[in-house]
């Protein structure tokens, strides 16, 4: 009850101090007295409010108000869920493609059990820079494995999946 009666006051208080600061920095005319009856109802306001909010809750506890049912339907939550995956899909496609010059041609996720969290990433990618011409050795054909530091430690970076658990293809 003290709590209450404290809060109370110190409410009052500080309209108080906001009306009076309004008045002082309002300029005299014909405006000033619909301000200081705006400021006056602020005031009143402030007092009755504990009261009102009281009065609004008996009231509201005897009138019973539409509700809106939700479905819990599994179908519903799966493609939502669905949705969610895709659109997390197509950042981190539009990312590397914007960020990097390679094309994904596909990938795959794997989630946390609350889909929170991205466990293991499979991206197979190509480049989409068509300009370059790559090196052709005859002979001894060794084959040039691409180096995806930058990409791994971007998708490390952004996305907090541990570089063991990027593969790129």
């Amino acid at each position: 009850m003290i709590k209450f009666f404290r809060n109370w006051c110190e409410g009052i208080i500080v309209a108080v101090v906001i009306s009076i600061i309004i008045e002082t920095i309002l300029p005299e005319g014909k405006n000033k007295k619909y301000v200081n009856i705006i400021v006056g109802i602020y005031l009143i306001f402030t007092i009755l409010s504990p009261f009102l909010s009281k009065f609004n809750n008996r009231e509201l506890n005897n009138i019973d108000l539409p509700t809106i049912q939700t479905s819990n339907d599994i179908k519903n939550t799966a493609n939502i869920r669905q949705l969610y995956l895709d659109g997390i899909k197509e950042s981190i496609k539009s990312n590397i493609n914007n960020k990097f010059a390679y094309k994904i041609n596909d990938l795959e996720i794997s989630y946390d059990e609350n889909y929170e969290n991205i466990n293991k990433i499979i991206i197979k990618i190509k480049k989409s820079n068509t300009n370059e011409i790559e090196k052709i050795q005859i002979g001894n054909n060794i084959e040039k494995k691409e180096n995806y530091s930058e990409l791994i430690e971007y998708l490390n970076e952004n996305y907090n999946i541990d570089k063991q658990n990027i593969i790129i293809k």
